[in-house]
C-alpha cells in the first residue's frame, strides 16, 4: 500500500512498526528518523519527541497553542525542502509525542508559518498544526459550563456562547470601546480579535459579556495573550514570559516597547486577575 494517511485519525495514537506495516515497509526502521520524504511522493513526514533520550540530539521542539516549534537537523539535509513545500505543493504531516518510547500522536497536516536558517547549529522553523484551533477549545468550555446560563432566556443563551468565540454583542461592544487594535491601533476590525481579559471559563456571565473585559488584537497578540505568554501592567505597559523563546518573541514581534494604547479604569481588575492567574511565570 503506497503512502497515504486517509485511514490515520486526528489524534489517534500509532506506533512505527504500525506505519511501516500499513504503508509497506519491510521495517519500520525505514521510518525511524525525525524526518521522513517517502520516494515518489509529494509527502514530508515529521516524527517529533519532545523529551528526547540523553543519548539523542536535545532539539528543542514543542506543541504550544496551535502550532509546531521545530529546530531543523542538524546537517540540514531537509531544511529546503521544508522551506519550499508550499511552492512544490508537498504536503507535510505531523506525529508527535511527549516523551521517549511512547505511540505518537497524529496531527494532520502542518503548514510552515515562520523560519530562521541558521549554519552551525540548527534553524528553526514555526509551524501551523491545521487541525487545532481556539474553536475547539471554546465549544469545550461552552458546554462544561452550560449549566451557568439555563436560567436565562434564549437569546441570552446564545449571547454568552457567541462571546467565548469573541463574537455577537460583546465583539461589537469591544470594537465600539477601542475602535482599533488595543495595542497597534489597526483599524481593520476584520482582521482583529475580541479577546477576554479575565478568561471565559473564568468569569461569570455578566464578566463574559462586559467589554471592559476585552482587548481588541491582532491574531499574534491574542493568541499570547489568551496563553498568558504576554500581560499588562495597569499603566498598560507590557510583561513577557520568560517562557517565551527569544526566537518566539522574534517570531510574534515582541518586546518591551509594547503597550496597550489606554487603560480605562474598569480594565484593571480584569488586568490584574490576567497578571496573577493567567500570566505564565518562569518555570524554574
Amino acid at each position: 500500500m503506497p503512502v497515504n494517511f486517509k485511514s490515520l485519525e486526528f489524534g489517534q495514537s500509532y506506533e512505527r512498526p504500525f506505519l511501516a506495516k500499513l504503508w509497506g515497509y519491510q521495517s519500520f526502521h525505514a521510518i525511524s528518523k525525525g524526518v521522513v520524504t517517502p520516494v515518489n511522493t509529494k509527502y514530508i513526514i515529521f516524527f517529533v519527541t519532545k523529551d528526547k533520550q540523553q543519548a539523542l540530539t536535545q532539539y528543542n521542539d514543542y506543541i504550544d497553542g496551535n502550532m509546531l516549534f521545530w529546530e531543523g537537523e542538524e546537517k540540514h539535509s531537509s531544511d529546503k525542502r521544508v522551506i519550499e513545500a508550499n511552492k512544490s505543493q508537498d504536503e507535510i504531516h505531523l506525529f508527535y509525542r511527549e516523551t521517549h518510547h511512547s505511540p505518537f500522536v497524529y496531527f494532520g497536516r502542518i503548514s510552515l508559518t515562520d523560519f530562521q536558517l541558521r549554519e552551525n547549529e540548527p534553524s528553526e522553523f514555526v509551524f501551523r498544526i491545521e487541525t487545532l484551533s481556539s474553536e475547539i477549545d471554546a465549544f469545550k468550555e461552552v458546554r462544561e459550563h452550560a449549566g451557568e446560563y439555563k436560567t436565562l432566556d434564549k437569546t441570552e443563551q446564545e449571547q454568552i456562547v457567541v462571546s467565548r468565540l469573541g463574537q455577537g454583542n460583546f465583539r461589537r461592544n469591544v470594537i465600539r470601546l477601542w475602535g482599533s487594535c488595543s495595542i497597534t491601533g489597526l483599524q481593520s476590525v476584520t482582521l482583529l480579535r475580541a479577546s477576554h481579559i479575565k478568561p471565559w471559563k473564568d468569569s461569570n456571565n455578566q464578566e463574559r459579556l462586559n467589554p471592559f473585559n476585552g482587548l481588541l488584537l491582532i491574531p499574534d497578540y491574542d493568541f499570547l495573550f489568551d496563553r498568558g505568554y504576554i500581560t499588562f501592567k495597569s499603566d498598560g505597559s507590557t510583561l513577557i514570559s520568560e517562557n517565551l523563546s527569544p526566537f518566539a518573541r522574534k517570531v510574534f514581534d515582541v518586546d518591551d516597547n509594547l503597550k496597550l494604547r489606554n487603560v480605562f479604569p474598569e480594565n484593571k481588575d480584569y488586568l490584574e486577575f490576567h497578571r496573577n492567574k493567567v500570566f505564565q511565570q518562569k518555570t524554574i
